[in-house]
């Protein structure tokens, strides 16, 4: 460790590097850099461009780490992030087009411009095909429309295969994994494990990537529940594990009152409410309102008679990974994921199938 800092000053000369930014469009904007902290973007630095330049600096740190370079929200520029692994770097383009800032410094954003331009083609090329189909709905047309997006959906597939192969074939590199992770999401746990068994380095990305797998293997059917305790309206404390105990089956059910997909589902899940109850089902309703008036008055009108919680700092919503809503989990009176993602009539369905 002693041996690589000493060679980190020895090439730097000091125990801070610079970030010089040379962007047109950006005279008297203020710049914020901001670096990853346990997967938290934290502000160090922020400079007011002067013309064309604004110089931030920042302390050494882990090589890994990757930096953050944004404006105010306002702006609507967007995030960019990089690696300098404490070199001194330079970005330059233009502030209203972050997509085609070029970044010098380390040769790991050497690496990474190359991925970029290897993958901005396609990208731009969904975009103006998915431009196109808005167009066309727009103007009435919605065969050429659901047509255009169809071609789009087909080019995102082989967008997503040629950058799986991609990623895969650059396994040794942590700028790798720290893309692996960004894409999580977009991958799904099966491809995401696969590349994670791909890996021949470690990094700091690669060790929250062996997380995620860890933690989304416990949302698979035949997984223990993820405990939580939430507050109802009247700031009564749910605990998830006591409900499961006292009855035979639990659907833990995240929606929001503002999620046209929930209240359409609303129906359903009060239909099999009001017919298994009895029977042993129970229902936690965890909403991710922000606004509890607006909460409230979804349950009023939607009839919903069940448990209903509010999950105000998504503590519960980020350990069961929830991406979109309306999502639902449905557990035995063990504790066992039995079936996740109902829709419909299949929740009564499957609830016929236990409570038999």
């Amino acid at each position: 460790m002693m041996a690589a800092l000493f060679f980190l000053s020895g090439c730097n000369k000091t125990k801070q590097f610079t970030v010089t930014l040379n962007l047109d469009n950006a005279d008297q904007k203020t710049v914020y850099l901001c670096k990853d902290v346990d997967g938290k973007d934290v502000c160090i630095d922020t400079a007011v461009f002067v013309g064309q330049q604004a110089v931030l600096k920042a302390d050494f740190a882990d090589p890994q780490t990757c930096y953050v370079v944004k404006f105010d929200p306002s702006e609507k520029c967007g995030v960019f992030p990089f690696f300098t692994e404490n070199q001194n770097t330079t970005i330059t383009g233009d502030k209203d087009a972050i997509e085609q800032w070029v970044v010098k410094g380390c040769a790991t954003m050497d690496d990474y411009n190359a991925y970029r331009q290897e993958m901005l083609p396609m990208e731009e090329s969904m975009m103006v095909m998915f431009n196109e189909s808005q167009e066309a709905y727009i103007s009435g047309d919605t065969v050429k429309a659901a047509d255009i997006f169809a071609q789009v959906n087909a080019a995102m597939d082989d967008y997503q295969n040629y950058r799986f192969d991609y990623l895969k074939n650059h396994a040794d590199s942590y700028l790798t994994h720290f893309l692996v992770l960004q894409g999580v999401d977009e991958f799904g746990y099966e491809k995401v494990k696969e590349l994670a068994e791909s890996f021949t380095t470690e990094s700091v990305y690669s060790k929250r990537i062996k997380d995620y797998l860890d933690k989304y293997a416990r949302l698979e059917v035949g997984a223990p529940f993820i405990d939580f305790t939430l507050k109802t309206a009247e700031g009564e404390e749910v605990n998830l594990e006591t409900v499961i105990n006292s009855n035979r089956v639990v659907l833990v059910d995240f929606w929001a009152s503002w999620c046209g997909p929930c209240r359409g589902e609303n129906p359903f899940v009060k239909a099999a409410y009001e017919k298994y109850h009895a029977d042993g089902f129970e229902i936690i309703g965890v909403s991710v309102d922000q606004d509890e008036e607006a909460w409230q008055k979804a349950v009023a009108d939607d009839g919903m008679t069940w448990i209903q919680v509010r999950d105000v700092d998504n503590a519960a919503s980020k350990d069961y990974m929830i991406q979109y809503i309306p999502s639902n989990f449905l557990y035995d009176g063990n504790g066992v994921m039995i079936a996740k993602g109902l829709r419909g009539e299949a929740l009564e369905a499957k609830l016929a199938e236990v409570l038999q």
